[in-house]
């Protein structure tokens, strides 16, 4: 195994209330290692797709509500507007579902998702902390999208109003990934495409009746949207920008909804990104859980098909530290020998409040020099 030129990538969201905050805790402890810094998905952006549904899938004037959530939680955090707490579920079970209204065959563009405003605001601050030495130099700017499944498929109750939404929303974010990129020099940015899902789809079958957001059969072959999104989404991204993808198994509550069998599925998809993307996949982050240290987690990495795709293991786990995250590395090694990086199994944004943040940033640190 070789350790990448950057061995550590902060997966997106980081504990902080505004980017300034996060980029000055993070900076000092992992500027030096990090492949990009991310602005922590502050805001509403928080909650992930949650940004996209309040922003955008709630007011499109071709959509209508038909499911509401029915137990809120009982608790708010203060940046959650008053407005939007009748919309916030507990669980998978409970999120609010659109649909598109009568007769609509195709959605009303959109005009923006809101990330290039978004990424641009933070970007300036970067390059200002940068300018006063917070931010080292050679650290990039990071910028985190969520693939088409997952801005949708929460949101949706049948396969017919997902197949819809899913083409409005590949047309917006091409016109945002290219406004990112014109808006931020490509040899100071990182995308990462977050891909939940998909994943999941691929791991335990498109179609798990009874199981939100699983309980209908999209359109076509899970495999075959996958591709297409790569295809779509990857067109067109200047060979400067890096690129990469955070293979997730979800983390509501800081939970998976389901742990991932071994990493035959990550690397199935790490195979077909590099055979498909019209682009270079940078990088690719596969999830290692806690407790799974053991020989047959890791042999299918074995089957790994790349050239120089970093891959980011995230086995870092605050609950067992230093020492359980090189344990997890130790067999992660025995099975890859390419270029390597580690991270935690998702982002740091929703963990639970007794688990200090810079605590968590020094095992990245310590572990990464265990490459």
């Amino acid at each position: 195994m070789s350790r990448a030129e950057r061995p550590v990538l902060l997966v997106g969201g980081v504990p902080g209330n505004t980017a300034e905050e996060v980029y000055q805790t993070v900076a000092p402890i992992l500027g030096d290692l990090a492949i990009g810094l991310t602005d922590g998905e502050t805001g509403l952006r928080r909650m992930w797709v949650f940004y996209v549904f309040t922003r955008t899938w709630l007011n499109h004037p071709d959509l209508e509500v038909t499911k509401r959530v029915q137990s809120p939680p009982p608790e708010f955090p203060p940046w959650i507007p008053k407005e939007l707490h009748e919309w916030i579920p507990v669980n998978y079970d409970d999120f609010p579902w659109v649909a598109v209204r009568q007769g609509v065959a195709e959605l009303s563009p959109i005009e923006t998702l809101g990330y290039p405003a978004e990424a641009k605001a933070s970007y300036d601050i970067f390059c200002r902390l940068r300018h006063e030495g917070v931010i080292p130099e050679g650290v990039r700017f990071q910028q985190s999208l969520p693939f088409p499944d997952d801005a949708v498929r929460l949101f949706a109750g049948t396969a017919a109003d997902m197949a819809i939404m899913v083409d409005a929303y590949v047309d917006v974010m091409q016109r945002d990934v290219a406004e990112v990129c014109r808006l931020i020099p490509h040899d100071d940015l990182v995308l990462q495409w977050d891909v939940n899902w998909e994943t999941i789809a691929l791991e335990y079958g498109d179609h798990l009746p009874g199981v939100a957001p699983m309980q209908f059969k999209p359109h076509g072959d899970a495999m075959q949207r996958y591709r297409h999104y790569l295809l779509e989404l990857n067109a067109g991204i200047p060979d400067q920008v890096g690129v990469g993808l955070h293979l997730c198994y979800g983390d509501m509550h800081h939970k998976h909804f389901k742990d991932p069998n071994d990493l035959s599925t990550s690397v199935n998809m790490t195979n077909e990104a590099v055979a498909v993307s019209p682009r270079s996949i940078d990088f690719v982050q596969m999830s290692v859980p806690r407790h799974r240290d053991d020989d047959a987690f890791f042999e299918p990495l074995r089957d790994l098909r790349t050239d120089n795709t970093t891959i980011y293991a995230g086995l870092i786990h605050y609950t067992d530290g230093v020492e359980g995250s090189i344990k997890r590395l130790q067999a992660f090694k025995r099975y890859y020998d390419g270029p390597a990086g580690v991270s935690t199994e998702c982002g740091l944004g929703r963990r639970p409040a007794d688990q200090d943040l810079i605590k968590l940033l020094q095992i990245h640190h310590d572990v990464a020099a265990a490459i």
